[in-house]
């Protein structure tokens, strides 16, 4: 554990410093998870791209026309080469950018985070049972694998006289 103070005075203050860990470590994998053509419905990329975190409520309002490079997928030159038309296609290079960072949280001061999508369309995006399938059956393993009781070196004791070669060890 690099990093952690050493002595038993200070197994509250490395506790919380685990658990803050684990709790942004969730965060992040839930995430990265979400930002995932397995995990949230893709037609552009742009809702894929469009997971936020934070303390409060995550609103859904962001266009994806007003974000480059999803912008321009579902429009053409039109034929006099001057106007830019909807073309009404199947996009083609949908790509997932994720479009925000997530911050460090504290498990302490913000007990409750937020994960939500700021694409304007997410209502109806949501009706596709791939996040759902996601919170629904990946979370659980995700937070038994960030919230597991990491295993500790073995510490092993001699037992016996120091004068036996034979003596055993006992693992503490």
């Amino acid at each position: 554990m690099a990093g952690r103070k050493k002595g038993i005075g200070q197994i509250v203050t490395d506790l919380e410093r685990q658990l803050n860990d684990d709790y942004n470590a969730l965060i992040q994998l839930t995430v990265e998870g979400l930002s995932t053509k397995e995990n949230s419905p893709v037609d552009t990329g742009f809702f894929a791209s469009s997971w936020k975190t934070g303390t409060q409520k995550i609103r859904a309002e962001d266009k994806r026309e007003d974000h480059a490079p999803w912008s321009g997928i579902y429009k053409a030159r039109s034929a006099g080469g001057n106007q830019w038309v909807h073309t009404g296609k199947k996009p083609v290079g949908s790509q997932i950018k994720p479009r925000f960072a997530v911050p460090e949280f504290n498990f302490k001061r913000q007990p409750t985070v937020y994960i939500g999508n700021t694409a304007e369309y997410a209502g109806y995006a949501l009706e596709s049972p791939k996040v759902a399938n996601f919170v629904q059956g990946e979370m659980r393993s995700l937070v038994q694998q960030t919230f597991k009781e990491k295993t500790p070196g073995r510490i092993f004791a001699r037992t016996g006289s120091s004068s036996s070669v034979f003596g055993s060890y006992t693992r503490l």
